[in-house]
């Protein structure tokens, strides 16, 4: 099977589509066209098992296991200080593993985070516009053997920009807005139906305080109120590749330290507008 050897000549829907057809197992590598100083192009890789992708590895921004397992209220805070130690003090077991064998969450939650994880990370890489393309084929490596279900061909080909969608006369993409997809349930969505429902809805004061996040990320990536995912996402990719930390590693530490921060602030606001 041949593929492009640029996503510009595609679409990332289109590729994941082909594999998804030929029930391919393997890794689907896309290497980006910058590099920071002295360092190589930042690669991500979509590993993929039978035609559904199974995992992703990619540097672009993504909120850990334990964050969005506390951000739904299913982990304290104190368990989160808990699991943040035991990573700190070298424990080998991922993530998961440690909030399972500790109980401090059971399995079928871990496993329903993991992947909204997994979709988040995917959701990123369709903010790219350009990179070399290279598939490797593979037996099933260890990321696609984790306790993960992959993610059937609903969560990464329905809504998704595909070749057929460009714009006859400008040769623009174009994805309608009825079919963008759907935000990405939570962990708590994934495993139990809404608290809403049963309480008759959500409460006044926690919309508003979405409705100011929202407004707070649109102005940390100098974006008006309003602005589509397509802007969101180019200007997220465009203010990431200046503020990375990759690309200020021979800066002062004064320097590295608040283009650090800057760049942790982007990627919250890109997470509140996004994913």
């Amino acid at each position: 099977m041949i593929l492009p050897s640029r996503l510009s000549a595609t679409t990332l829907g289109d590729l994941l589509g082909r594999l998804h057809r030929q029930r391919t197992t393997g890794i689907l590598e896309l290497a980006e066209l910058w590099a920071p100083p002295g360092g190589a192009p930042p690669t991500h890789r979509v590993h993929l098992f039978c035609g559904l992708v199974s995992g992703v590895e990619t540097a672009l921004p993504a909120p850990p296991l334990g964050e969005l397992l506390r951000r739904e209220g299913f982990l304290a805070d104190a368990a989160l200080r808990v699991l943040l130690r035991r990573l700190g003090n070298g424990d080998p077991r991922r993530s998961g593993e440690i909030l399972v064998a500790e109980r401090m969450a059971d399995a079928d939650l871990v496993e329903a985070a993991l992947r909204v994880q997994l979709r988040i990370k995917l959701d990123a890489l369709f903010g790219l516009e350009d990179a070399a393309v290279t598939f490797r084929t593979a037996r099933p490596s260890k990321v696609a053997a984790r306790r993960v279900l992959p993610l059937e061909p609903r969560d990464f080909l329905h809504g998704r920009p595909r070749s057929r969608d460009l714009c006859p006369d400008s040769g623009v993409r174009h994805r309608p807005s009825s079919e963008r997809p759907s935000a990405e349930p939570s962990p708590r969505r994934v495993k139990e139906a809404p608290r809403e429902a049963a309480n008759g809805g959500p409460a006044a004061g926690r919309t508003r305080g979405v409705d100011e996040a929202k407004r707070r990320a649109f102005e940390k990536l100098g974006l008006p109120l309003g602005a589509g995912e397509v802007e969101v996402r180019r200007a997220f990719r465009r203010l990431a590749v200046e503020l990375h930390p990759d690309r200020h590693v021979t800066a002062p530490a004064e320097v590295r330290d608040r283009k650090a921060a800057r760049f942790a602030e982007v990627s919250a606001a890109y997470h509140v507008l996004v994913a």
